[in-house]
């Protein structure tokens, strides 16, 4: 089993060490970890910080990069004798004009995946239970949808991202807000948005955490993953969105099920960037 998402306490709104999920891992039988720090970019927000050794730090700075690699590698160095891969990744949140808010040092990090996420549409929140209503406020639910497959897909043609996270988040609360309509918004974008992925060589994940809030359908929803496999996009990973060591695997046998049920025979794994696609 492969888990492509995992926040340490290098995330502001995650705990335990980077140590402490590896452990969990080892435990849960997992081959594959990747941890995935988030890394914010929209700065009119307070969520542009990382943690270091107890230290709030702005996320431009290059320290807090360099001591991240370090601690993801030494810590592959000692987990791959006990059996599991442990790999450095990032999860990044597209705004528009990305490139000038990534730290310096990005581009010479030595990444083993790089997840792209929407967390935010023109400066509002849509996944923060707190803010997201505000942000819902402003749109019509079609609305919604065409601001937010618009921005996905300008973020799937910079060409920087490995793999695009939890492709319906706007789900997460968007749902109570507007209804199961909300449901079918993508329906009109699928056919840009596979387009786009497969021209980028960008695959998803299928991102168990809403089933451990109370939601039937991982992130994307079956519908949605079905259409990507139809529409021929093939590289495709899971993750369980972990913020602490508790969850680190969580629903991940749930998802590859899932996968296999809609035609899905190979799950995508990553090294310094190069997928490969293996039989589940």
């Amino acid at each position: 089993m492969h888990d492509y998402h995992v926040h340490p306490n290098y995330s502001i709104d995650a705990e335990g060490s980077v140590e402490d999920f590896c452990e969990a891992a080892l435990q849960r039988g997992l081959k594959e970890i990747a941890f995935t720090t988030h890394l914010d970019t929209d700065m009119t927000t307070d969520d542009c910080h990382v943690v270091v050794r107890g230290k709030r730090m702005d996320t431009l700075s290059g320290e807090w990069l360099e001591n991240y690699e370090a601690t993801i590698r030494a810590a592959h160095d000692t987990y791959k004798e006990k059996g599991l891969r442990v790999l450095l990744g990032i999860e990044v949140d597209y705004i528009d004009d990305l490139e000038s808010l990534l730290p310096e040092q990005f581009y010479s990090a030595d990444f083993d995946i790089i997840l792209g996420s929407t967390h935010l549409i023109n400066h509002g929140a849509i996944s923060a239970g707190d803010r997201a209503e505000d942000t819902f406020k402003r749109y019509s639910m079609e609305e919604l949808g065409e601001v937010y497959y618009a921005h996905l897909l300008r973020a799937i043609e910079t060409g920087l991202f490995d793999i695009m996270a939890h492709l319906d988040l706007y789900r997460r609360f968007g749902q109570g807000f507007y209804g199961e309509g909300i449901l079918n918004i993508w329906k009109p974008y699928l056919k840009d948005l596979a387009n786009a992925m497969k021209r980028h060589n960008v695959g998803f994940e299928v991102n168990t955490s809403p089933l451990r809030t109370g939601q039937d359908d991982p992130m994307p929803e079956e519908g949605i993953i079905r259409a990507l496999r139809k529409a021929g996009v093939l590289n495709v990973t899971t993750g369980s969105d972990a913020h602490r060591p508790s969850d680190v695997g969580a629903g991940i046998v749930e998802v590859t099920d899932l996968l296999k049920k809609v035609g899905y025979s190979t799950i995508t794994t990553f090294n310094h960037r190069r997928p490969r696609n293996l039989k589940i």
